[in-house]
């Protein structure tokens, strides 16, 4: 998996021109984050993931990086990570009062990133829905992920639910 953090004009299709030299030399765009709330003089951030064939890797990146630098795009940093796969888990009960922080920290503290979070509040004493969005590195299965859940519900009598 290959990271590309860059700079944009905030124009309509700079974000088209970035893209296009990625696919046509191959690659498998996996997402892309496009930081508006972070424009400098009218430069917006933008990370990029996508994988390249193997067998001609790096050349493709080389063309990559080249036109790029061509239509003025500012490379601020390329980095080849570990694949990090993500689920959605859904926890139900008194989730904020048995201490939600808590909650996260030790996911945290279990490689376990919380890219998401979602709740509807109500009293907070009530029941209430949290949805999470959650990140791990290859060196996690998803079996482990969700015994790591279940402990913590388990605990603190939350419900859990995963896709």
């Amino acid at each position: 998996m290959i990271n590309l953090e860059v700079k944009i004009p905030d124009t309509p299709g700079s974000l088209i021109e970035l893209i296009k030299p990625i696919s046509q030399n191959g690659g498998n765009i996996h997402g892309i984050l496009h930081f508006h709330d972070r424009k400098i003089n009218n430069m917006i951030p933008v990370n990029i993931n996508f994988e390249l064939i193997e067998d001609i890797k790096e050349t493709s990146l080389q063309n990559i990086k080249v036109e790029l630098k061509e239509k003025n795009i500012q490379i601020v940093n390329i980095s080849f990570g570990i694949e990090r796969k993500s689920i959605i888990v859904l926890l139900t009960g008194h989730v904020f009062s048995t201490d939600i922080l808590d909650t996260l920290q030790r996911l945290a503290s279990k490689n376990i990133k919380v890219l998401e979070l979602h709740a509807k509040f109500t009293e907070f004493e009530e029941v209430s829905n949290v949805k999470l969005k959650i990140e791990f590195s290859e060196g996690l299965t998803k079996k482990e992920i969700i015994n790591e859940f279940r402990k913590i519900c388990d605990e603190k009598e939350l419900f859990l639910m995963t896709n």
